[in-house]
């Protein structure tokens, strides 16, 4: 949600400059590679499996990708009038009461949604993510394939922290049987982007 709020930041600034490839380049980059490589890939767990995360959890993932793609489309529309029309009669026309996406105001910024806390938890937690699923790839081994177990060597107390309180997203996107958190720096192959970070893994 942070994130959408920075790209909507971008988008209307670009907007305002005529800047129509700048915006069209920052709309596909957040949808393509943070929305749907990342927050999707992360969250189908919590979507698919309300038993086991419960219903509030399931309920948040909902809310988010309803309010993020929403905001998405209506970046869109002025680009890709035809597909985001589209879309919103589908999925949202009813809900906002307008009869067409085109007659709804462009979303303004809220900067008072902004985490920058909230980010950087998240770029960690999806660094992990990113990297277990890059080391199958390069296993050739379906991103679905179990692993017995992942060896986290965190580095340090704060990366240990935020990668035990989302465990659960880690251990379920990435179909880890046992995960083990170390706060101290040990071997494995590191994190691209938090090279203090390192794991090792069991098929």
């Amino acid at each position: 949600m942070s994130k959408a709020e920075k790209l909507t930041k971008k988008v209307t600034e670009a907007f305002e400059k005529c800047q129509f490839n700048i915006a069209l380049e920052e709309i596909r980059n957040f949808t393509w590679h943070t929305f749907c490589d990342q927050y999707i890939e992360a969250v189908k767990d919590r979507l698919y499996k309300p038993e086991q995360y419960g219903m509030e959890k399931r309920k948040a993932v909902q809310f988010t990708l309803y309010k993020v793609l929403y905001r998405i489309i209506q970046l869109l529309a002025p680009i890709t009038p035809h597909i985001t029309e589209e879309i919103y009669q589908t999925i949202y026309a009813e809900d906002i009461g307008q009869k067409s996406l085109q007659l709804t105001p462009l979303p303004e910024p809220d900067m008072g949604k902004i985490d920058e806390k909230a980010e950087e938890k998240g770029n960690l937690v999806m660094a992990v993510i990113m990297e277990i699923r890059r080391e199958k790839a390069e296993k050739s081994k379906p991103l679905n394939t179990p692993i017995k177990r992942v060896k986290i060597y965190a580095g340090k107390s704060k990366f240990a922290s935020i990668i035990n309180e989302n465990k659960a997203d880690i251990v379920g996107t990435c179909k880890i049987s046992q995960f083990e958190i170390l706060s101290e720096k040990g071997k494995g192959r590191q994190i691209q982007e938090i090279p203090e970070i390192s794991f090792t893994s069991d098929y």
